[in-house]
């Protein structure tokens, strides 16, 4: 999940981190190895920068457009058994997020199947590390690029995503907690194979396209200061990951010890 990098003559060693947006214990298998290089760096670089996403404009921004709610959405018998189902699984009542994008409501509901050992997510403590150490943080991509990748996921696809995760949960399930015991083991490649297949046709808008641009402003981060990088494990590995477009680029790369 570590990568150490940097070119002949450069700033210095920079580092490339594979992350998972959750709370379990699993995703911090690597904390301790990872906050001692951030403050090897000196500065760190997450997917985006928590402090540029005020919550309330977040939560605005991730509502579906106006007039429109899922119960709407879908039928009023379709809509009462998917509550039921997510309800009597993971205890979250979809009632309650009636007016959330399905993709969201998705997320939440696979967060929901693993375990909220910490009180936040790895990439926030890693957030919250650098600040407790007075150290910059900065974002590789900017809150409203994020929020524009969002945007571009067709309705219909996360209706038809949030249906079939109804329909298939305990197979969703087992497959949530293949992941977090696959980062733990810290395969890389098969974190990536994983969330190809979880992209399924949107891989070009949620993962090429978003590694392309990560890499160049890692790049060119990398090329200022040393910089601890942090991003998606799925983002890592694959002939179009990070890993690789950081070494067309130039850089070495090596697992870090």
């Amino acid at each position: 999940m570590l990568w150490q990098f940097g070119k002949e003559g450069g700033a210095g060693a920079s580092y490339l981190f594979g992350t998972m947006h959750v709370q379990d214990m699993r995703a911090f298998a690597f904390l301790e190895n990872a906050q001692e290089k951030i403050l090897e760096c000196g500065r760190l670089a997450l997917e985006f920068d928590l402090a540029a996403a005020p919550a309330a404009q977040l939560a605005a921004q991730l509502q579906l457009p106006d007039g429109l709610a899922l119960d709407f959405l879908f039928s009023a018998k379709a809509f009462a058994k998917m509550r039921r189902i997510f309800l009597k699984a993971v205890g979250l009542d979809i009632a309650h997020f009636r007016h959330v994008s399905p993709i969201v409501l998705a997320n939440l509901i696979n967060e929901q199947m693993l375990s909220r050992d910490m009180p936040v997510s790895l990439d926030e403590h890693l957030w919250q590390f650098a600040r407790r150490h007075e150290l910059p943080v900065v974002g590789i991509e900017a809150y409203e690029e994020q929020l524009e990748v969002l945007r571009q996921i067709p309705l219909e696809y996360q209706l038809h995503a949030l249906a079939s995760m109804a329909r298939h949960l305990g197979r969703q399930r087992r497959q949530i907690l293949h992941m977090a015991a696959t980062y733990e083991s810290g395969d890389i490649f098969k974190l990536y194979r994983a969330a190809r297949r979880s992209a399924s046709g949107l891989r070009g808008l949620l993962l090429y396209r978003r590694n392309q641009v990560m890499a160049r402003r890692i790049a060119l981060l990398a090329s200022e200061h040393p910089t601890f990088c942090a991003i998606g494990a799925g983002h890592l590995a694959g002939g179009k990951g990070v890993i690789r477009l950081l070494k067309q680029q130039g850089y070495n790369l090596s697992p870090a010890e």
